[in-house]
């Protein structure tokens, strides 16, 4: 009699735990679905209000075909909106608009045409007093030439902060205060001091180009080294004319003084190797393939060549 008493006493205290554990199981969930829900709710209000702003702001420009509307706060903190769009000379027009009293009138600030074919946006932080900058950039011609330009909203104003023109094979990234800025084998970084963009050479590895291994950790230890250096229209450095690889083997193409700002275009044929990024090659199959070394790009008379010739591994 007391064994079954103590038995069923284990089972009605294992069943009160399953039980309260299935309760707070079914409690977890729910706030986790009614948490999701919020969020959920929140981003499609977002969406819908930006798509109300959008809407509302096309009635501005009734001839303009709209792309974009870009929010972005100004030197203030204060919320602005610049509209891109295309006019009806088929130009692409940057509109600043404000709200003016409850909000529900926009007021048009300024007004800006871009001489850019195909250009693209991009709105990113300055710094932690909240001014937005907006980033619009472009590629023309078979050298991958970048025009850039950054504006900031200043006194009611698009103002033109940073601009770069005709950079060969170029590209450009922001971060939260900054902007990278690549060109063929080089690298700057720019950060933003409160008034314009400083030009960065501390932080090292930051302002280095792809090519340049600042940790010696990560190159491959098995891979052939190769340097070279670039100044004013030449290259005034090349370790090796000939290197002799086997099939599989690395080489990797350093330069030297990567923080000078002569640019020079790597040119090599496909087939026997190929790029793995960071300045490092891969012989790929039996033959002969050549490196071109060429200084801005287009210096043909002071170019250097490498000649690789690849062996069975």
């Amino acid at each position: 009699m007391l064994c079954s008493f103590i038995v069923e006493l284990v089972n009605t205290n294992l069943g009160d735990f399953i039980v309260n554990k299935v309760i707070s199981l079914y409690l977890i969930c729910l706030l986790f679905l009614l948490f999701s829900s919020d969020i959920s709710f929140a981003n499609e209000a977002a969406v819908h209000a930006q798509s109300d702003i959008s809407n509302r702001l096309s009635l501005y420009l009734p001839l303009n075909k709209i792309l974009n509307v870009y929010p972005v706060n100004n030197s203030d903190g204060n919320k602005c909106w610049i509209v891109v769009s295309i006019d009806e000379n088929n130009l692409t027009d940057l509109d600043l608009f404000s709200t003016v009293g409850e909000g529900i009138i926009f007021k048009n600030l300024d007004r800006l045409v871009l001489n850019y074919q195909n250009p693209t946006f991009k709105v990113f932080p300055l710094d932690n007093n909240n001014p937005s900058a907006l980033l619009v950039w472009d590629r023309e011609g078979s050298g991958a030439f970048l025009n850039y330009k950054i504006f900031l909203v200043k006194d009611g104003r698009l103002v033109d902060i940073a601009e770069g023109e005709s950079l060969f094979q170029g590209s450009i990234k922001t971060f939260e205060g900054g902007y990278e800025l690549i060109s063929s084998d080089k690298r700057w970084f720019y950060v933003w001091d409160g008034e314009k963009f400083e030009k960065s050479l501390e932080g090292d590895s930051l302002s280095y180009p792809d090519n340049f291994a600042a940790n010696e950790d990560s190159i491959d230890q098995n891979a052939f080294l190769v340097t070279y250096r670039v100044d004013k229209n030449e290259i005034s450095w090349l370790s090796n004319d000939e290197v002799r690889l086997k099939v599989g083997q690395k080489m990797l193409l350093r330069r030297l003084n990567p923080l000078e700002d002569s640019t020079c275009r790597i040119i090599y044929s496909f087939g026997n190797i190929s790029y793995k990024g960071n300045g490092l090659f891969q012989a790929e199959k039996q033959g002969t393939t050549i490196i071109t070394l060429v200084p801005e790009g287009y210096n043909w008379s002071k170019a250097r060549t490498l000649t690789i010739t690849i062996s069975a591994s």
